[in-house]
């Protein structure tokens, strides 16, 4: 005598289970390309960042200390071209200068037009 049970799975069982793995993967999927597109662009920000902070640097480096108005300059970082602009005002009565950077990646079409990338402000004293 042969018991009646059948061992395995149906051609439905296998469908639902190769359809809830398909959405699983579509989801894994596009975390991953989310998360490489945020990775991107926070590389991108941290590059701005240097070029910003190596501007206030040589400013603050500079002899005699530039008074208030405005540079502008390019620089190569992380093998992309950088055009930083440096905005300097009087920030108090002592002297104290404050150096407003602001960095745009390069080429763009219309490079004074569009927002920058990341502005960085820091002070002065001479």
């Amino acid at each position: 005598m042969r018991p009646d049970r059948r061992y395995g799975f149906t051609l439905l069982e296998v469908l639902v289970a190769l359809a809830v793995l398909a959405l699983a993967m579509a989801a894994l999927v596009r975390t991953a390309s989310q998360e490489t597109r945020s990775l991107a662009d926070e590389r991108e920000r941290t590059l701005a960042q240097w070029v910003a902070a190596n501007a206030i640097a040589e400013t603050r480096l500079a002899t005699p200390l530039p008074s208030s108005g405005q540079r502008s300059g390019e620089v190569e970082m992380g093998g992309r071209r950088w055009r930083w602009d440096l905005r300097i005002s009087l920030a108090t009565d002592d002297g104290i200068r404050r150096l407003d950077v602001a960095v745009r990646p390069l080429p763009q079409r219309a490079a004074q037009d569009s927002q920058p990338l990341l502005v960085l402000s820091g002070f002065v004293r001479p």
